[in-house]
């Protein structure tokens, strides 16, 4: 996953953006060339809106898209719900639709790395 793709993502329950990005792994390629700013609202990879960002965009931009997040937590402001991206991908379900065996699995594997709000809610899954 891209940083990018966080200035297009919302909370599927309430819409709630921009999400929060805690990242857990990533790769970290070089910088790729750019002539323009990415993003239209919201710069993940400096967790500012994009106004915020100021004149140094074209580094960061270039800096963030050799980027490539593998495993994180996607954390709603509006609701506090959690969605985990693993192997790059972000696993944006509707609580219905989650596997409580599979949040739990991942809240094992980043245990020690997790903010605090991510552990208190626990899985979410219900499946």
């Amino acid at each position: 996953m891209k940083h990018r793709l966080l200035d297009l993502l919302a909370c599927p329950m309430d819409k709630g953006f921009p999400l929060e990005l805690q990242v857990l792994e990533e790769d970290r390629g070089l910088p790729v060339e750019r002539d323009r700013v990415g993003c239209e609202l919201y710069c993940s990879y400096k967790k500012r809106t994009l106004k915020d960002v100021g004149e140094d965009w074209v580094k960061n931009c270039r800096e963030c898209m050799g980027v490539t997040v593998k495993e994180a937590v996607l954390l709603c402001p509006k609701c506090g719900r959690w969605y985990p991206v693993t192997e790059s991908i972000p696993r944006m379900l509707p609580d219905e639709l989650r596997s409580r065996k599979e949040d739990e699995s991942f809240l094992y594997r980043h245990e020690g790395s997790l903010k605090r709000e991510v552990k208190k809610r626990g899985p979410v899954g219900t499946a």
